[in-house]
């Protein structure tokens, strides 16, 4: 069975763990998964480089579960820009991997509860489309 590598973030465990939650219910009739755990959203792409090394290319698939609410400095954009841009370029460098950033980044908790559960469900979704279509 192939793998998928699943790195969070820290921060908001509650919603983090209903995503969780609801990636593993679409993902593992498939696939085996992996789990990490990165202390912020800057940290995550680094993390998984880490992982994808020391398992030597076996994973299928990548998603990022994280969340990022604007707070009253110029910190959210600092964090949104770096986050995306080094998913980005971990996407680039393992182009043989599929990889899914559903880093949810909003402006207050209501935005976050609208598209919590879909955006992590859709996401999913899109990881396996993406796998089939490399698989081709």
């Amino acid at each position: 069975m192939s793998k998928i590598l699943i790195v969070h973030t820290s921060w908001y465990e509650e919603y983090i763990k209903t995503m969780i939650d609801s990636v593993t219910n679409i993902l593992t009739p498939k696939y085996d998964i992996d789990l990490a755990c990165a202390p912020g959203a800057i940290e995550l792409s680094a993390l998984a480089k880490y992982k994808i090394l020391q398992e030597k290319n076996l994973y299928a698939g990548v998603l990022f579960l994280g969340i990022v609410v604007r707070g009253e400095t110029t910190h959210y954009e600092l964090v949104t820009n770096e986050t995306f841009r080094s998913i980005g370029n971990l996407a680039l460098d393992f182009s043989n991997i599929s990889v899914i950033n559903n880093v949810i980044c909003v402006e207050n908790k209501d935005q976050l509860l609208k598209r919590l559960t879909t955006n992590t469900e859709n996401n999913a979704k899109a990881l396996i489309s993406l796998i089939n279509e490399k698989s081709i």
